[in-house]
Protein backbone atom coordinates (compact mmCIF):
# COMPACT_ATOMS: atom_id res chain seq x y z
CA UNK A 1 0.00 0.00 0.00
CA UNK A 2 1.45 3.33 -1.02
CA UNK A 3 1.52 6.27 1.38
CA UNK A 4 1.02 9.99 1.07
CA UNK A 5 4.76 10.37 0.45
CA UNK A 6 4.43 8.42 -2.81
CA UNK A 7 2.01 11.01 -4.22
CA UNK A 8 4.09 13.61 -6.06
CA UNK A 9 4.51 15.30 -9.41
CA UNK A 10 1.97 15.53 -12.21
CA UNK A 11 -1.21 13.46 -12.04
CA UNK A 12 -3.03 13.30 -15.35
CA UNK A 13 -6.83 13.09 -15.23
CA UNK A 14 -7.70 11.40 -18.48
CA UNK A 15 -10.91 11.14 -20.53
CA UNK A 16 -12.60 7.94 -21.65
CA UNK A 17 -12.52 8.21 -25.46
CA UNK A 18 -15.82 7.39 -27.14
CA UNK A 19 -16.46 5.72 -30.47
CA UNK A 20 -18.34 7.53 -33.27
CA UNK A 21 -22.07 7.60 -32.62
CA UNK A 22 -21.69 7.53 -28.84
CA UNK A 23 -23.78 10.69 -28.53
CA UNK A 24 -26.88 8.67 -29.41
CA UNK A 25 -29.14 7.21 -26.72
CA UNK A 26 -29.06 3.76 -28.33
CA UNK A 27 -25.28 3.54 -28.64
CA UNK A 28 -23.64 0.44 -27.18
CA UNK A 29 -20.04 -0.55 -26.51
CA UNK A 30 -18.98 3.11 -26.63
CA UNK A 31 -15.47 2.98 -25.15
CA UNK A 32 -12.65 3.39 -27.67
CA UNK A 33 -10.26 1.07 -25.86
CA UNK A 34 -7.52 1.41 -28.46
CA UNK A 35 -7.42 5.19 -28.09
CA UNK A 36 -7.66 5.00 -24.30
CA UNK A 37 -4.70 2.62 -24.18
CA UNK A 38 -2.72 4.71 -26.67
CA UNK A 39 -3.32 7.93 -24.73
CA UNK A 40 -2.39 6.31 -21.42
CA UNK A 41 0.82 4.83 -22.79
CA UNK A 42 1.84 8.04 -24.55
CA UNK A 43 1.42 10.04 -21.34
CA UNK A 44 3.54 7.51 -19.44
CA UNK A 45 6.25 7.72 -22.07
CA UNK A 46 6.07 11.52 -21.83
CA UNK A 47 6.82 11.35 -18.11
CA UNK A 48 3.62 11.92 -16.13
CA UNK A 49 3.89 10.75 -12.53
CA UNK A 50 0.44 9.27 -12.03
CA UNK A 51 -3.14 8.99 -13.23
CA UNK A 52 -6.62 9.47 -11.95
CA UNK A 53 -9.62 8.47 -13.99
CA UNK A 54 -13.34 7.79 -13.77
CA UNK A 55 -14.27 11.18 -12.43
CA UNK A 56 -16.14 13.94 -14.28
CA UNK A 57 -13.77 14.23 -17.24
CA UNK A 58 -13.80 10.48 -17.80
CA UNK A 59 -17.63 10.49 -18.02
CA UNK A 60 -17.91 7.79 -15.37
CA UNK A 61 -21.53 8.74 -14.70
CA UNK A 62 -22.73 8.16 -18.26
CA UNK A 63 -21.12 4.84 -19.13
CA UNK A 64 -22.84 1.54 -18.52
CA UNK A 65 -21.38 -0.62 -15.75
CA UNK A 66 -19.80 -2.92 -18.34
CA UNK A 67 -18.21 0.02 -20.16
CA UNK A 68 -16.92 1.44 -16.85
CA UNK A 69 -15.33 -1.91 -16.02
CA UNK A 70 -13.77 -2.19 -19.49
CA UNK A 71 -12.31 1.32 -19.29
CA UNK A 72 -10.92 0.76 -15.77
CA UNK A 73 -9.27 -2.47 -16.86
CA UNK A 74 -7.80 -0.83 -19.96
CA UNK A 75 -6.10 1.94 -17.97
CA UNK A 76 -4.81 -0.31 -15.18
CA UNK A 77 -3.52 -2.95 -17.60
CA UNK A 78 -1.83 -0.33 -19.76
CA UNK A 79 -0.08 1.31 -16.81
CA UNK A 80 1.09 -2.05 -15.39
CA UNK A 81 2.15 -0.54 -12.08
CA UNK A 82 4.68 1.87 -13.57
CA UNK A 83 3.02 4.88 -11.89
CA UNK A 84 0.20 5.21 -9.35
CA UNK A 85 -3.36 4.99 -10.71
CA UNK A 86 -6.40 6.11 -8.74
CA UNK A 87 -9.72 5.02 -10.21
CA UNK A 88 -13.00 6.78 -9.44
CA UNK A 89 -15.59 4.51 -7.82
CA UNK A 90 -18.25 7.04 -6.79
CA UNK A 91 -21.84 5.82 -6.96
CA UNK A 92 -25.19 6.81 -5.48
CA UNK A 93 -24.68 4.74 -2.35
CA UNK A 94 -22.15 3.02 -0.12
CA UNK A 95 -22.98 -0.58 -1.15
CA UNK A 96 -22.09 0.02 -4.81
CA UNK A 97 -19.09 2.20 -3.95
CA UNK A 98 -17.65 -0.65 -1.89
CA UNK A 99 -18.39 -3.07 -4.74
CA UNK A 100 -16.71 -0.87 -7.33
CA UNK A 101 -13.72 -0.21 -5.11
CA UNK A 102 -13.17 -3.92 -4.59
CA UNK A 103 -13.36 -4.35 -8.35
CA UNK A 104 -10.62 -1.80 -9.10
CA UNK A 105 -8.48 -3.16 -6.26
CA UNK A 106 -8.69 -6.65 -7.80
CA UNK A 107 -7.70 -5.15 -11.16
CA UNK A 108 -4.51 -3.81 -9.59
CA UNK A 109 -5.31 -0.10 -9.39
CA UNK A 110 -3.19 1.72 -6.81
CA UNK A 111 -6.19 3.23 -5.06
CA UNK A 112 -9.70 4.59 -5.45
CA UNK A 113 -10.85 8.17 -5.92
CA UNK A 114 -14.14 8.66 -4.11
CA UNK A 115 -16.63 11.51 -4.09
CA UNK A 116 -19.99 11.76 -2.35
CA UNK A 117 -23.34 10.31 -3.40
CA UNK A 118 -25.27 12.93 -5.43
CA UNK A 119 -28.93 12.06 -4.89
CA UNK A 120 -29.16 14.55 -2.05
CA UNK A 121 -26.52 16.86 -0.51
CA UNK A 122 -24.49 15.08 2.16
CA UNK A 123 -24.43 16.10 5.79
CA UNK A 124 -21.12 16.38 7.60
CA UNK A 125 -21.85 13.19 9.50
CA UNK A 126 -22.91 11.30 6.39
CA UNK A 127 -19.87 12.41 4.39
CA UNK A 128 -17.42 11.36 7.10
CA UNK A 129 -19.27 8.07 7.63
CA UNK A 130 -18.90 7.17 3.93
CA UNK A 131 -15.11 7.39 4.14
CA UNK A 132 -15.03 5.68 7.54
CA UNK A 133 -17.04 2.82 6.03
CA UNK A 134 -14.68 2.62 3.06
CA UNK A 135 -11.67 2.40 5.36
CA UNK A 136 -13.38 -0.37 7.33
CA UNK A 137 -14.42 -2.26 4.19
CA UNK A 138 -10.98 -2.06 2.57
CA UNK A 139 -8.52 -1.40 5.42
CA UNK A 140 -5.42 -1.82 3.27
CA UNK A 141 -6.48 0.20 0.24
CA UNK A 142 -5.49 3.87 -0.35
CA UNK A 143 -8.22 6.42 -1.03
CA UNK A 144 -8.18 9.82 -2.68
CA UNK A 145 -11.01 12.17 -1.69
CA UNK A 146 -12.64 13.76 -4.71
CA UNK A 147 -13.07 17.30 -3.34
CA UNK A 148 -15.40 19.21 -5.65
CA UNK A 149 -17.87 21.43 -3.87
CA UNK A 150 -19.88 22.19 -7.01
CA UNK A 151 -20.74 18.72 -8.21
CA UNK A 152 -21.13 17.14 -4.76
CA UNK A 153 -22.92 20.13 -3.17
CA UNK A 154 -20.83 19.77 -0.04
CA UNK A 155 -18.29 22.32 1.27
CA UNK A 156 -15.71 19.86 2.64
CA UNK A 157 -15.25 22.10 5.72
CA UNK A 158 -12.40 21.87 8.27
CA UNK A 159 -14.39 19.58 10.63
CA UNK A 160 -14.71 17.11 7.76
CA UNK A 161 -10.94 16.82 7.45
CA UNK A 162 -10.42 16.64 11.19
CA UNK A 163 -12.78 13.68 11.39
CA UNK A 164 -11.44 12.02 8.23
CA UNK A 165 -7.98 11.76 9.79
CA UNK A 166 -9.46 10.22 12.92
CA UNK A 167 -11.97 7.84 11.33
CA UNK A 168 -10.76 7.10 7.78
CA UNK A 169 -7.03 6.36 7.98
CA UNK A 170 -6.82 5.02 4.44
CA UNK A 171 -7.46 8.48 2.97
CA UNK A 172 -3.98 9.56 1.85
CA UNK A 173 -4.77 12.17 -0.80
CA UNK A 174 -7.36 14.74 -1.81
CA UNK A 175 -8.01 16.32 -5.18
CA UNK A 176 -8.63 20.04 -4.75
CA UNK A 177 -10.86 22.06 -7.04
CA UNK A 178 -9.85 25.58 -6.01
CA UNK A 179 -7.39 27.45 -3.81
CA UNK A 180 -7.73 26.86 -0.10
CA UNK A 181 -5.93 27.60 3.15
CA UNK A 182 -3.56 24.76 2.52
CA UNK A 183 -1.31 25.37 5.53
CA UNK A 184 -4.33 25.23 7.80
CA UNK A 185 -5.44 21.97 6.21
CA UNK A 186 -1.99 20.43 6.58
CA UNK A 187 -1.85 21.35 10.25
CA UNK A 188 -5.38 20.13 10.83
CA UNK A 189 -4.63 16.74 9.29
CA UNK A 190 -1.14 16.38 10.75
CA UNK A 191 0.36 16.23 7.24
CA UNK A 192 -1.26 12.82 6.74
CA UNK A 193 -3.03 13.74 3.49
CA UNK A 194 -1.48 14.93 0.22
CA UNK A 195 -3.66 17.79 -1.02
CA UNK A 196 -3.42 17.98 -4.80
CA UNK A 197 -4.38 21.28 -6.49
CA UNK A 198 -5.06 21.99 -10.16
CA UNK A 199 -2.02 22.96 -12.23
CA UNK A 200 -3.05 26.63 -12.16
CA UNK A 201 -2.68 26.61 -8.36
CA UNK A 202 0.48 24.47 -8.16
CA UNK A 203 2.88 27.42 -8.10
CA UNK A 204 1.05 29.20 -5.29
CA UNK A 205 0.75 26.02 -3.26
CA UNK A 206 4.45 25.21 -3.65
CA UNK A 207 5.41 28.67 -2.44
CA UNK A 208 3.28 28.22 0.67
CA UNK A 209 4.80 24.88 1.64
CA UNK A 210 7.59 23.51 -0.59
CA UNK A 211 7.94 20.34 1.47
CA UNK A 212 4.33 19.19 1.41
CA UNK A 213 2.76 20.69 -1.74
CA UNK A 214 4.63 18.55 -4.24
CA UNK A 215 1.83 17.21 -6.45
CA UNK A 216 -0.77 18.69 -8.77
CA UNK A 217 -3.39 17.43 -11.19
CA UNK A 218 -4.19 18.34 -14.76
CA UNK A 219 -6.82 17.38 -17.31
CA UNK A 220 -4.89 19.58 -19.73
CA UNK A 221 -2.18 16.91 -20.06
CA UNK A 222 -4.60 15.04 -22.31
CA UNK A 223 -4.29 17.95 -24.77
CA UNK A 224 -0.50 17.42 -24.83
CA UNK A 225 1.54 17.26 -21.60
CA UNK A 226 4.51 19.50 -22.46
CA UNK A 227 3.39 22.69 -20.61
CA UNK A 228 2.44 20.90 -17.40
CA UNK A 229 5.56 18.72 -17.49
CA UNK A 230 7.60 21.92 -17.80
CA UNK A 231 5.70 23.32 -14.83
CA UNK A 232 6.46 20.23 -12.76
CA UNK A 233 10.15 20.35 -13.67
CA UNK A 234 10.40 24.05 -12.82
CA UNK A 235 8.72 23.50 -9.46
CA UNK A 236 10.94 20.52 -8.64
CA UNK A 237 14.03 22.53 -9.61
CA UNK A 238 12.97 25.38 -7.37
CA UNK A 239 12.81 27.74 -10.35
CA UNK A 240 9.79 29.69 -9.15
CA UNK A 241 10.16 32.48 -11.72
CA UNK A 242 9.88 29.95 -14.53
CA UNK A 243 7.00 28.18 -12.81
CA UNK A 244 5.19 31.50 -12.48
CA UNK A 245 5.74 32.28 -16.16
CA UNK A 246 4.38 28.87 -17.21
CA UNK A 247 1.37 29.41 -14.95
CA UNK A 248 0.70 32.73 -16.68
CA UNK A 249 0.71 30.92 -20.03
CA UNK A 250 -1.77 28.38 -18.69
CA UNK A 251 -3.94 31.14 -17.22
CA UNK A 252 -4.17 32.77 -20.66
CA UNK A 253 -5.28 29.51 -22.24
CA UNK A 254 -7.91 28.96 -19.57
CA UNK A 255 -9.54 32.36 -20.18
CA UNK A 256 -12.08 30.89 -22.60
CA UNK A 257 -12.55 27.56 -20.80
CA UNK A 258 -14.62 29.01 -17.98
CA UNK A 259 -17.77 30.64 -19.50
CA UNK A 260 -18.09 34.37 -18.92
CA UNK A 261 -21.15 33.63 -16.76
CA UNK A 262 -18.82 32.06 -14.16
CA UNK A 263 -18.15 28.75 -12.44
CA UNK A 264 -21.84 28.05 -11.89
CA UNK A 265 -22.34 27.93 -15.64
CA UNK A 266 -19.10 25.97 -16.08
CA UNK A 267 -20.44 23.27 -13.77
CA UNK A 268 -23.30 22.68 -16.24
CA UNK A 269 -20.88 22.07 -19.12
CA UNK A 270 -17.77 20.64 -17.45
CA UNK A 271 -17.80 17.33 -19.32
CA UNK A 272 -18.66 18.97 -22.63
CA UNK A 273 -15.92 21.59 -22.40
CA UNK A 274 -13.26 19.04 -21.51
CA UNK A 275 -14.05 16.81 -24.47
CA UNK A 276 -14.48 19.70 -26.89
CA UNK A 277 -11.11 21.24 -26.04
CA UNK A 278 -9.33 17.88 -26.08
CA UNK A 279 -10.68 17.07 -29.52
CA UNK A 280 -9.71 20.53 -30.76
CA UNK A 281 -6.15 20.26 -29.39
CA UNK A 282 -5.73 16.98 -31.26
CA UNK A 283 -3.37 15.14 -28.89
CA UNK A 284 -6.07 12.53 -28.33
CA UNK A 285 -9.35 11.67 -29.97
CA UNK A 286 -11.77 11.97 -27.06
CA UNK A 287 -14.68 11.36 -29.42
CA UNK A 288 -18.33 12.36 -28.98
CA UNK A 289 -19.87 13.37 -25.66
CA UNK A 290 -22.07 10.70 -24.11
CA UNK A 291 -25.72 11.63 -23.42
CA UNK A 292 -27.35 13.45 -21.79
CA UNK A 293 -24.42 15.88 -21.59
CA UNK A 294 -23.91 16.16 -25.37
CA UNK A 295 -26.21 19.20 -25.53
CA UNK A 296 -24.16 22.40 -25.39
CA UNK A 297 -24.81 25.97 -26.65
CA UNK A 298 -22.56 27.12 -29.45
CA UNK A 299 -21.00 30.02 -27.51
CA UNK A 300 -20.03 27.61 -24.73
CA UNK A 301 -18.60 25.12 -27.22
CA UNK A 302 -16.58 27.82 -28.95
CA UNK A 303 -14.94 28.71 -25.63
CA UNK A 304 -13.80 25.12 -25.34
CA UNK A 305 -12.52 25.01 -28.91
CA UNK A 306 -10.56 28.24 -28.43
CA UNK A 307 -9.00 26.80 -25.27
CA UNK A 308 -7.94 23.72 -27.24
CA UNK A 309 -6.46 25.84 -30.04
CA UNK A 310 -4.47 27.94 -27.55
CA UNK A 311 -3.12 24.84 -25.81
CA UNK A 312 -2.10 23.29 -29.12
CA UNK A 313 -0.22 26.48 -30.02
CA UNK A 314 1.54 26.52 -26.62
CA UNK A 315 2.91 22.98 -26.70
CA UNK A 316 5.92 23.65 -28.97
CA UNK A 317 7.16 26.36 -26.57
CA UNK A 318 7.73 23.71 -23.88
CA UNK A 319 8.60 20.72 -26.04
CA UNK A 320 12.05 19.24 -25.36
Amino acid sequence: MITKDDIKGLFSFIPTPAKPGSERWDATDTVDLDELSRLTEELIQSGVDGFATMGTTAESATMTEKEWEQACACVVETVRGRVPVFVGTTTLGTYDTVKRTRFVKDLGATGAMIGLPMWQPATLGGAVQLFADMSEALPDYPLMTYWNEGIFRFPFPPPFWQQIVERAPTVIAAKLFGFFMIDELLQMTGNKIRFIPHCQMAHKHRLLNPEENIAFWSTEAAMGPEPVLALRDALDAGDMDKAKAITRDIDYIMETFIPKEGHGEFAKYNIQLEKIRMNEAGYCNAGPIRPPYHVVPEHIAEGGRECGRRWKALRPKYAK
